[in-house]
């Protein structure tokens, strides 16, 4: 059983398992964890069937077909824009209007500290849900 997180730093994904979460905030040494008063042991965590979301990151390339282009059309399939990432040249940047871009309709409004140019490797990351 695993679940995904973001870094915060670099912004890629890292899997971990329910026994990594169950070892912090539980005993590991006497692989233990008291729930309602009731101890568990932590090794014997099994997956359930029930109640599982899983989903996959999209990644969507963006031309920069000018210098200090700021709009681009965009066909983005997310219902949640604040999980969106742009990537421009490795360096991740967030969403909002107080963030480096923003979405409105279909077009991408970029307002990043910096000039984007024809020669950077732009492109947009999200995450969708199955």
């Amino acid at each position: 059983m695993a679940f995904t997180l973001t870094h915060i730093r670099t912004g890629e994904p890292q899997t971990f398992t329910v026994q990594v979460l169950l070892e912090k905030l539980g005993d590991p040494i006497n692989d233990e964890i008291i729930i309602k008063g009731e101890a568990y042991r932590i090794a014997g965590v099994q997956e359930s069937a029930t109640g599982t979301v899983s989903g996959n990151w999209q990644r969507e390339t963006i031309e920069v077909t000018e210098s200090d282009q700021t709009e681009f059309d965009v066909d983005i399939n997310t219902s949640d824009p604040e999980g969106l990432f742009l990537v421009v040249n490795g360096a991740l940047f967030d969403y909002g209007l107080n963030g480096a871009f923003h979405i409105a309709d279909t077009t991408l409004y970029w307002h990043g500290r910096f000039n984007l140019s024809p020669t950077d490797q732009v492109y947009i990351k999200y995450l969708t849900l199955n």
